[in-house]
């Protein structure tokens, strides 16, 4: 089984505890996620099976879309839901002021990652020097790209005040650091009480199925051609052409596209190669 399925990752689930479990229902030997959610997050994970991990750094370079909720005027310890309150800021703001706020985390920004996470620093995770107490940890900051950054809805209700978006971010972006950012620009302080990762790239929810569901895992089953041909061109070989590349050599070809596209013989993909000039490289052998 050589593919990759939509898994709906559950409320307080690992993306790892997810991968187990789709390994254990599929019964296949090597699986791999394509971007982790945080356990308080949920929604869609791809998963890759068997050799299609070959296809992770690929899917991970997508585009990410979520739903969320954020609420203002309180601080965690983790800028989410899961975090304990640090601080309880009381101070009203409006629909402009929000709107202003969330103007200037769009385009192309640069983000600190949050102490609670899994970026690795001198061979550990953040999370793990968080939980050890040392939050000294020098950070630099990357560059991520906000695409889209829309105010869904603002509520008020007595003091507590929160809001839904909707977002759309290069990889890398932590979502409840963007909030918690804006809550310092707005002077309340701000967390992340939900999110909800709705689609990778060009991958939705739909037929998104339980990691332990194994009927619905199979019908949300998408094999390597299904994948390749949504996030790149593909260029059908000839058979001499796929015998060079199935050896790993490279082949000389015109063809209009640049950078990363599948290669494939008799409408099964050989590889994934990289094309300079008219020079194309194979940088994954899949079959």
């Amino acid at each position: 089984m050589d593919g990759v399925v939509k898994v709906n990752k559950p409320l307080l689930y690992t993306s790892m505890e997810c991968v187990e479990e789709v390994k254990e229902s599929l019964q296949v030997s090597k699986a791999g996620h394509t971007g982790t959610l945080d356990p308080h997050a949920e929604g869609l994970l791809l998963v890759c099976l068997n050799s299609a991990t070959k296809l992770v750094p690929f899917l991970t370079d997508l585009d990410k879309e979520y739903i969320g909720e954020a609420v203002l005027g309180f601080k965690t310890s983790t800028g989410d839901r899961g975090g304990v309150i640090t601080e309880e800021i009381r101070k009203r703001v409006s629909v402009k002021e929000l709107l202003k706020a969330m103007e200037k985390f769009k385009g192309k920004i640069l983000q600190i990652p949050p102490m609670y996470s899994a970026v690795k620093v001198r061979g550990k995770r953040l999370y793990e020097y968080a939980r050890k107490g040392i939050d000294d940890v020098k950070l630099a900051p990357r560059e991520i790209s906000v695409y889209e950054f829309d105010l869904l809805s603002f509520e008020k209700d007595g003091e507590l005040q929160k809001f839904r978006f909707k977002i759309r971010c290069s990889k890398g972006t932590y979502v409840r650091r963007i909030i918690e950012d804006i809550g310092e620009e707005l002077g309340t302080g701000a967390f992340l009480y939900y999110l909800k990762r709705t689609r990778i790239g060009p991958f939705d929810l739909v037929d998104a199925a339980s990691p332990w569901d194994k009927e619905a895992l199979i019908h949300s089953y998408m094999s390597l051609e299904d994948v390749l041909s949504k996030i790149m061109p593909v260029l059908n070989l000839s058979i001499d052409e796929a015998k060079r590349i199935s050896s790993g050599n490279p082949i000389k070809r015109a063809f209009e596209e640049e950078g990363f596209l599948a290669l494939a013989f008799k409408e099964e993909v050989l590889a994934i190669a990289e094309k300079k000039g008219d020079i194309i490289k194979p940088v994954r052998i899949l079959k």
